[in-house]
């Protein structure tokens, strides 16, 4: 079958799905990721086909020059928030207002037409769509291809979309008005497309996270062994031999290297691994090097090293929580010390892993050196943390592999292609 993925202009994203775009691929199916033409450099470095689709989107330098309060989850709305006395339909109702906006600039009307264009004349039989892609949704419905919408972490505008549904129902006919409905079919119109809830969620759901993570929800998904893609690799010659003591991974993620909360400076997270007895692995950038200045003894910085060789020699890792880091984590069963960011699920996925008794966690507020040495020391000295870890791993080894996946998905488009 021919397979249309698409996303917008973000490695982070392009790379939750390249494994599945591979797996399709070596199954036998054509596939095509269709993106912005600044993102399709890093396609086709996977080994992928790119559509260059709409104009460049640039979002990481608009990002970089954005006041964290006007960012996505920066404000006084929030898509993260779960808080039950903040979330009434109102709050609702305005989070959805907003974010339709933010979400059309990453998808915007060039591209959902080029789009569109591609699928009518390309004619997939599937369309797989990054969840924050909504081109993608109205390309299949033009074309009357069933589509998934792929998560990369946990599923916030799902869980948003029961309460909000829930809520209106319950409220006056006449009160019960709809602003990510307006957007999307304000969105379908020009091709022919109206609005229905799966234009929101999807056909179906694809879940990167494990179960025991998620929200609860009322949204029909798969749930699949994610596979970690972490670009383009060179294995270095101090990987190939064992470490003479612990190693520690300590990770800021492709995202918060070009784009880090200001409260939290890399020399703290230096100072704070100085004197522990460990072979620390960070992944600065030579910017952040000459920013930090001189580095201790014990920390080797690297401007990258791919997580799947570096991971399985670890004792532990540090990191912001990031989706992609941490299913790295659960894959090779480290233990974490998480920072949590504040852009998506960070926190509360955080709280998860240390439920689990798998991870401590830092709140940025709270960080210090000492508090970040302390918590490490820890988690390499105290063996419930790796045995926590490692049955995370064991429960993540028994979900649906990306083979067992693909054909979930080919029965998708089966039952898609008859009604």
């Amino acid at each position: 079958m021919r397979v249309l993925m698409t996303v917008f202009a973000n490695r982070s994203h392009l790379y939750n799905m390249v494994p599945l775009a591979w797996a399709l691929t070596t199954a036998g199916h054509e596939v095509h990721i269709a993106s912005h033409p600044d993102n399709v450099q890093a396609i086709s470095d996977s080994g992928l086909t790119a559509v260059p689709v709409g104009n460049d989107l640039n979002i990481m330098a608009l990002a970089q020059s954005t006041p964290r309060e006007e960012m996505v989850n920066g404000g006084a709305l929030t898509l993260n928030e779960t808080r039950p006395e903040k979330l009434s339909w109102q709050y609702i109702h305005d989070v959805f207002a907003q974010y339709s906006q933010i979400y059309e600039y990453m998808a915007d009307s060039t591209m959902t037409a080029d789009l569109v264009a591609h699928a009518r004349q390309w004619q997939p039989d599937l369309v797989i769509w990054d969840a924050l892609t909504y081109a993608g949704p109205i390309a299949a419905e033009a074309v009357g291809a069933p589509h998934v919408r792929m998560l990369f972490g946990l599923d916030q505008w799902g869980r948003m979309r029961d309460h909000f549904n829930r809520l209106t129902g319950e409220r006056a006919a006449d009160d019960r008005h709809d602003p990510l409905a307006d957007w999307l079919a304000t969105k379908g119109e020009p091709h022919g497309v109206a609005f229905t809830e799966s234009l929101v969620t999807g056909t179906t759901t694809l879940a990167v996270a494990p179960p025991w993570m998620s929200f609860p929800s009322e949204q029909p998904a798969l749930s699949m062994r994610h596979l970690p893609f972490n670009g383009p690799a060179v294995l270095p010659d101090w990987l190939r031999e064992a470490p003479s003591r612990p190693r520690v991974c300590l990770t800021l993620g492709l995202t918060l290297r070009e784009l880090a909360d200001d409260n939290v400076t890399l020399a703290d997270f230096v100072n704070a691994v100085a004197d522990i007895d460990a072979d620390v692995v960070a992944t600065f950038s030579a910017e952040q090097v000459a920013e930090i200045g001189d580095l201790p003894d014990n920390v080797r910085a690297v401007d990258f090293v791919p997580l799947h060789a570096l991971l399985p020699s670890c004792a532990a890792i540090v990191h912001h929580g990031g989706g992609g880091t941490r299913t790295n984590a659960i894959r090779y069963g480290v233990p974490q010390l998480i920072v949590p960011n504040w852009l998506w699920d960070e926190g509360y996925v955080a709280e998860r892993f240390a439920e689990r008794g798998a991870a401590l966690v830092t709140e940025v507020p709270d960080l210090t050196p000492d508090r970040l040495r302390d918590q490490l020391r820890r988690l390499i000295a105290e063996p419930s943390f790796k045995a926590a870890a490692e049955q995370i791993q064991k429960e993540y080894d028994a979900l649906p592999s990306l083979t067992e996946t693909v054909g979930e998905l080919v029965r998708v488009a089966d039952r898609g292609r008859s009604l």
